[in-house]
């Protein structure tokens, strides 16, 4: 036993000392190979491949790799102000390696490093200059007529603002991860907001706020700030993150994923200026998402136009996108088939935790199979036996609204999926 504590004192003393001098060899994120196929300033698309191999690593598993392949591509769009490899975070934890393992043909907008400089990007940049290159670059490279789309936090909103304000975009569905359509619900500041969204909104509209006149150097957030920022949501969460590695510096693996996953949070990169001031006058103050429409440079994006299909998850314990937040999308809308899921984790954690793979990553694989097709006229089509079994049945929407929920990867083709009677709950 003492022999033992021993050894493992000694393993702590060294991983100390290496993730001091050699931090690079425990931070284990973008590791996927990928080909830039097309690229804007700091924009660029990338296009990934999985080498040959039968299995992937998938947390303490493995998942088989499918010998079927999907016709359609999938592009995943990342939030602002973090860096797209968030998609890629390590080996055994990859989002991007998962999806090519279920035979999906992935691509990834990558926004790059705005600097102080790009402070003057705005929403118009993104959602109607950026996005619609990074589509027509996946259609061109897949050969493909349409494409399916995910966007995680502000990566599905602009998701949403693209097909909102193109009624012609080649995309066949839209998922979406912790995005918050009414910030009035959502956040610490959540509630606070909520009661004072009428009178908000009045003001707003009676006196016309407009924050254009500012400066775009006023609202830059650079990366420091924002790593600040997310720390703070959750400070007993980090203090307790760390008492967690200090009890586990011998074990090497553990590291490894404490620093990966750190580095999420300390690798963080700046917000423009431009965009920051757009968020603060048109959905925080006037809230404009949470009624469905809002103007974006010289267009008017109207989400009753989405006629997408729809997948939209929200994390039960996320303290930034708060599950109503999340789920009025559904009320916004055209979309005929449209579902809701809440899945275990937090902001992070419902993206890329250790409880991802089996329910965000899963819902998603399987809900994509029917959509991946490419005939329009698809039926759903469900997961090999190397996968999660599928529940036999799901509610729809004949229930209310409070109780659209997860399905367990039913591939219901109902307006609304709402919470089955089952552990999953």
């Amino acid at each position: 036993m003492a022999t033992s504590r021993l050894k493992n004192s000694l393993r702590a003393v060294g991983h100390i000392v290496e993730r001091r001098r050699h931090p690079q060899r425990f931070i284990q994120v973008d590791k996927c190979p990928w080909d830039e196929i097309y690229r804007d300033g700091i924009m660029a698309v990338r296009h990934y491949s999985l080498p040959p191999m039968a299995e992937i690593p998938l947390n303490d598993d493995v998942l088989p790799v499918s010998a079927d392949k999907h016709r359609i591509p999938l592009l995943l769009v990342p939030a602002l102000g973090i860096h797209c490899w968030t998609y890629d975070l390590m080996p055994n934890r990859s989002m991007v390696r998962y999806l090519m393992a279920r035979g999906y043909d992935v691509y990834l907008v990558d926004w790059g490093k705005p600097s102080n400089a790009n402070r003057s990007l705005d929403l118009d940049t993104y959602v109607n200059r950026w996005l619609p290159s990074a589509v027509e670059a996946v259609k061109t490279h897949a050969e493909t007529e349409t494409i399916n789309m995910m966007g995680y936090c502000m990566g599905g909103l602009l998701c949403l603002m693209y097909l909102g304000g193109h009624s012609d975009a080649p995309v066949r569905s839209l998922i979406t991860i912790a995005s918050p359509v009414n910030f009035h619900k959502s956040g610490p500041f959540g509630k606070a907001l909520g009661l004072a969204a009428i009178p908000a909104m009045q003001v707003h509209d009676w006196f016309q706020i407009r924050l254009e006149p500012l400066s775009d150097k006023l609202f830059h957030i650079p990366a420091n700030l924002l790593t600040l920022g997310f720390k703070m949501t959750n400070p007993p969460g980090v203090v307790q993150a760390y008492m967690d590695l200090i009890r586990n510096l011998g074990d090497r693996e553990y590291v490894t994923e404490y620093m990966t996953m750190g580095q999420w949070f300390n690798d963080m990169v700046d917000y423009p200026g431009a965009v920051v001031r757009e968020v603060i006058e048109k959905m925080i103050l006037a809230n404009s998402l949470a009624r469905g429409k809002i103007r974006i440079g010289g267009r008017s994006v109207d989400f009753s136009s989405i006629q997408q299909d729809l997948l939209s998850f929200a994390g039960i314990t996320d303290n930034i996108v708060s599950l109503r937040a999340a789920r009025d999308v559904m009320h916004l809308v055209g979309s005929k088939e449209k579902r809701f899921e809440e899945v275990p984790g937090g902001h992070a954690g419902v993206f890329s935790g250790s409880k991802a793979p089996s329910h965000a990553w899963r819902i998603s694989a399987d809900w994509l199979v029917a959509r991946s097709q490419p005939s329009r006229g698809y039926h759903p089509v469900m997961a090999g036996p190397a996968h999660s079994p599928v529940p036999p049945f799901a509610w729809h929407s004949d229930r209310t609204d409070t109780e659209f929920s997860a399905c367990s990867g039913h591939p219901c083709r109902g307006s609304i999926c709402a919470r089955t009677p089952s552990a999953d709950r």
